[in-house]
């Protein structure tokens, strides 16, 4: 057991492929077999083409298929590159013969993930780099600028507003304890960060993300896209339902959206269906889905239900983070100038009061 937990803490560290490569891999070796290559010469073909951690990958999997063992199997071996629904994908295309067209689904869902993920990042940087900027424009008025007023304030020989006494406190602070400052900084980042794995602290910290205003709406997109277009995948490509469900719910982060699906496992080992438990959490899956959701399970087709609400929460999700700098624009406007200018009237207020008494 030791040995075993030694290994894969080695494979995390070293062995290590990004989503993209993760992609490419699954799109190469569809192209192989849909050229009638057998699965050990066409992991082979992709081993002479790789280098560093795929090549490692590719020779893993050689070994179990010379060894007489099932791609899947070999995909196991690593647990921290390759998810539970990339391997059960596999593991159904080999059981069913139909590894390529299980893979073709496969390179679809990982190609609209990673498109999904890229406008998300690409949607972030805007008003992170706002907020960035703010707060160093902040900081260097405490550091470079108040330092040099401080003894100003003290000559004029009048009463200070509030928040000009504390403007001068929080600048003698930092200037006079530079260090404890920045340690303070990055404790307080830290702290937010580890807080977010705290088993009783998540809950309250993603009902928080829920509830935001305009990210609130995005984040509840994006966990819908992700378990309809999840959840249809396997469901198109044979896997159970009992069992897509519970590789689905690893692909969602919100917890909310994990205990669903915990409660959808229970309810489908009773019988129920799977619109009756989401009809349950409106908050979490919008009446309209939950419709769709009936009408594909009274139809026969929930899969194709599930995939087309993928692509729908999928382009809900892409224009909105098309437009979010618009939207959060104003919001980041009206915060800047509220914060810039409380400073500069905290610094302007007591010399504006000394000319006045003249």
């Amino acid at each position: 057991m030791a040995f075993q937990r030694l290994h894969q803490f080695w494979q995390r560290l070293n062995i290590q492929l990004s989503a993209k490569e993760r992609l490419v891999f699954a799109k190469y070796l569809a192209v192989l077999l849909g050229a009638g290559l057998p699965i050990d010469e066409a992991i082979n073909v992709l081993k002479e083409q790789s280098k560093r951690s795929l090549a490692r990958i590719l020779e893993g999997l050689s070994v179990h298929l010379k060894q007489g063992d099932t791609l899947a199997a070999g995909l196991a071996d690593f647990p921290y590159v390759f998810s539970p629904l990339f391997i059960n994908l596999v593991a159904s295309g080999e059981a069913s013969g139909n590894l390529q067209e299980n893979l073709k689904q496969l390179v679809v869902q990982m190609q609209e993930e990673y498109e999904l993920n890229g406008k998300i990042r690409g949607a972030m940087v805007y008003p992170i780099v706002i907020i960035t900027v703010a707060l160093l424009i902040a900081a260097g008025i405490f550091i470079f600028v108040l330092p040099n007023v401080i003894g100003l304030f003290e000559s004029l020989k009048v009463e200070l507003p509030l928040t000009t006494r504390i403007l001068i406190a929080i600048a003698q602070f930092v200037t006079h304890h530079g260090t404890v400052t920045a340690i303070s900084v990055f404790g307080f980042i830290i702290a937010v960060l580890v807080a977010r794995k705290i088993a009783w602290f998540r809950p309250a910290f993603h009902r928080f993300a829920l509830l935001m205003p305009i990210f609130g709406g995005i984040v509840k997109k994006v966990n819908l896209a992700r378990m309809t277009r999840s959840l249809g995948t396997m469901l198109h490509s044979g896997i159970p339902i009992d069992e897509a469900i519970n590789i689905t719910r690893s692909t969602v982060n919100n917890i909310h959206y994990q205990r669903l699906f915990d409660e959808l496992k229970t309810a489908i080992e009773l019988g129920g269906e799977v619109s009756s438990v989401f009809k349950k959490h409106p908050h979490l899956v919008p009446p309209m889905a939950s419709r769709v959701i009936f009408v594909g399970e009274q139809a026969g087709s929930l899969d194709e239900m599930l995939m087309y609400l993928a692509d729908f929460y999928e382009q809900e999700v892409s224009e909105v983070t098309k437009n979010l700098s618009d939207l959060i624009e104003p919001f980041l406007l009206i915060l800047i100038g509220v914060f810039v200018g409380g400073i500069a009237l905290s610094i302007m207020t007591p010399i504006y009061q000394v000319l006045g008494s003249f």
